[in-house]
Parts: structure tokens; sequence; C-alpha cells
């Protein structure tokens, strides 16, 4: 299990992220309290678990969220906050749990016992689906983009789509016709076969 712990406050990420050593210790267990910063480590780690603070210093937590589970729809987010208020605003992400600091053991343990995707129920199924074609193109157009130095809005706006557009071909959820494939090996500076191969 991978599990990401983002919050502004570094004691506060320090605190959960030493109580999950002892809950799930043979989990990886990472922690910022970089806002900027949390978008680029779920690309890099694909966590399974994501405990996202709400109100980050310049971000939104439930907007960060949506992105992410736009990308990767399985991801377990469980806000942790100091505001109720954000409680009704959460559910539009169907997180696996809402959490109102401090955050103790107890509450921790039921929100992993509890999540809306167990890392358990991975089946067969599931690994030949990421294994498919769909998702190796999408790796394909996500890793050439990445060595280009291309962010997924750029690569958006040239193709004229939408950034979701973008995220659900990299994440395997849609593929691209022939004619945009044409035109995303265009951008990328390869060849067709470098992406299909």
């Amino acid at each position: 299990m991978k599990i990401l712990v983002a919050d502004d406050h570094q004691l506060i990420v320090d605190d959960i992220l030493d109580e999950l050593s002892d809950i799930v210790p043979d989990a990886k267990c990472i922690g910022t309290n970089d806002p900027s910063a949390i978008l680029g480590l779920v690309d890099k780690h694909h966590f399974d678990v994501i405990f996202m603070d709400i109100d980050l210093d310049y971000e939104n937590g439930i907007e960060l969220a949506e992105q992410i589970l736009e990308k990767y729809p399985h991801t377990n987010i469980i806000y942790i906050t100091s505001y109720s208020q954000y409680a009704l605003d959460s559910y539009r992400t169907h997180a696996s749990a809402f959490l109102m600091k401090p955050v103790g053991t107890e509450r921790l343990k039921d929100a992993l016992s509890n999540l809306r995707y167990p890392i358990h129920e991975i089946k067969d199924e599931d690994i030949e689906k990421m294994s498919s074609g769909g998702v190796l193109l999408g790796l394909r157009i996500h890793n050439f983009r990445e060595e280009r130095g291309i962010t997924a809005a750029q690569l958006a706006e040239k193709l004229d789509c939408a950034l979701q557009t973008v995220y659900r071909w990299e994440s395997g959820i849609r593929t691209p016709d022939i004619p945009m494939l044409m035109r995303i090996a265009k951008i990328l500076g390869v060849s067709l076969d470098d992406l299909t191969r």
C-alpha cells in the first residue's frame, strides 16, 4: 500500500506518518507540506490512499482531489480538516472518509478499514486491464510528454482539446483516435510506432 499525507502544517504530517507507521508498518508512506508538490508526487508514486488537508495554504484540497481522481479514479481520498463546513463539499469526490483534526489512532484505523476502493480487492482482471493497450499507450504519451518538458495543459492547448481528455488518455480511460494520435505524435516529435509498439 502506498500512502500520501498532504497538509500544509509539517507537524500534522509528521504526526499522521508516525501513527501510520504503527497501523500499517508495511505501507510506503510519504508526507508533504507543500501543496505545489502534491500532483507531482501522485504522478510519480500512484498512491492507493491520500490523506488530504482541505484548507491548504494556496490550494483547495477538494479541487486537488478532483484533479487526482480525473487521472487516477481508484485513489482513496481521506480528507483531514479543522473545518466541518467542508464536509458536504467533500462528498462530490466520493471520499473514503472525512476526519476532523486532531486525527487519532482509532479514527485512522477506521478510515483505512473502510476504504472506498479496498487494496485487497484488486483482482486479476484489474491487473490485466492495467496492462492492456490503452493504458500502455497512455503511459507512452505521458512519458514522451514529460521527457520533452511539455505539461498536460500545454499538450491540451496544442491539440485544442480539454485537459481532462489528456488525463483520460494518459490514464488509459480513453484512447485517442488515429487522426488525433498522429497529431500527438507530431507534437511530441515521435513516430506512431513509438507510441503504439
